[in-house]
């Protein structure tokens, strides 16, 4: 089964991906969500996968400036403001494994944020569902975030932001022409090139979790692709065809990406190319 979190409320939501994509919350940032869930109800860590379905993102027109303080004689920033932020009503098809209640799920989903933006929902509706297309039954008109499909490899590539692999992914982004039933491809936050090892990484001090290094690392850009959740490409979905529809974390090597298919078969080590 999965769960199916509906009609789901945020503000303030960081839409600031990395250096290459905005105007979207970053799939990476899903992902993050679902492990401090699976972490909040004592699951195993790393195991949550998660697919987004956007109904509505509004740009904020707010401050841009962050607020001052004054400290020792001097004022100085309090809050780190980021450069893009807004409101995002969006539901949550979410694979929680050894979770088998949909009242535990929405209470940890009460407790989160996304993206940074704080939920505003005064509770959540939490249904479950067949693992299969039925899912998307009942949900308001929005789109899915779907990670790139392994069977066009062209929507696999990546680009750290060099001329040649940057090219080739605005190639895929604007087709001259699009496929009949395709969804909207739109540039995303894929994942992470390590600068550093983990177990080399000095302890950093201010560090989220002293349990976890800190690591420096590089953007990835990729792409993924908005589909209604009206199509029959989703909504007549059988459980095998769903299942490699969810983000969750793949890591090879010095490599993270939010989805396997940015490092299957239909890409190799060399079209990986860093700037």
């Amino acid at each position: 089964m999965i769960f199916v979190a509906k009609n789901i409320q945020a503000a303030r939501v960081n839409l600031l991906m990395n250096d290459y994509a905005a105007g979207l919350p970053s799939p990476l940032s899903f992902i993050g969500l679902a492990d401090a869930i699976v972490r909040d109800l004592g699951l195993t860590p790393w195991s949550g996968r998660v697919m987004p379905i956007l109904h509505r993102v509004t740009p904020s027109d707010g401050r841009t400036k962050p607020e001052m303080e004054n400290k020792s004689g001097s004022f100085s920033p309090i809050e780190t403001m980021e450069d893009m932020v807004g409101s995002v009503d969006l539901s949550l098809l979410l694979d929680i494994p050894e979770c088998d209640s949909a009242t535990d799920l929405a209470d940890a989903l009460m407790r989160r944020r996304i993206a940074g933006g704080i939920i505003q929902n005064d509770r959540i509706k939490v249904d479950v569902s067949p693992p299969d297309g039925s899912a998307f039954k009942g949900l308001r008109r929005g789109y899915a975030l779907l990670p790139p499909d392994p069977g066009r490899p062209e929507t696999c590539k990546v680009s750290a932001g060099d001329d040649e692999s940057f090219t080739t992914v605005l190639d895929t982004l604007f087709p001259d022409e699009r496929k009949p039933g395709s969804g909207w491809f739109v540039p995303v936050a894929a994942g992470y090139h390590l600068l550093e090892g983990p177990d080399e990484a000095p302890r950093r001090i201010r560090r989220r979790d002293p349990d976890i290094p800190h690591v420096f690392a590089e953007p990835i850009l990729g792409l993924a692709e908005l589909v209604s959740v009206r199509n029959s490409r989703l909504t007549g979905l059988a459980e095998a065809n769903l299942a490699p529809l969810f983000w969750s974390w793949t890591v090879e090597g010095d490599h993270l990406f939010g989805h396997p298919s940015y490092l299957s078969n239909a890409i190799h080590k060399e079209d990986i190319v860093y700037g």
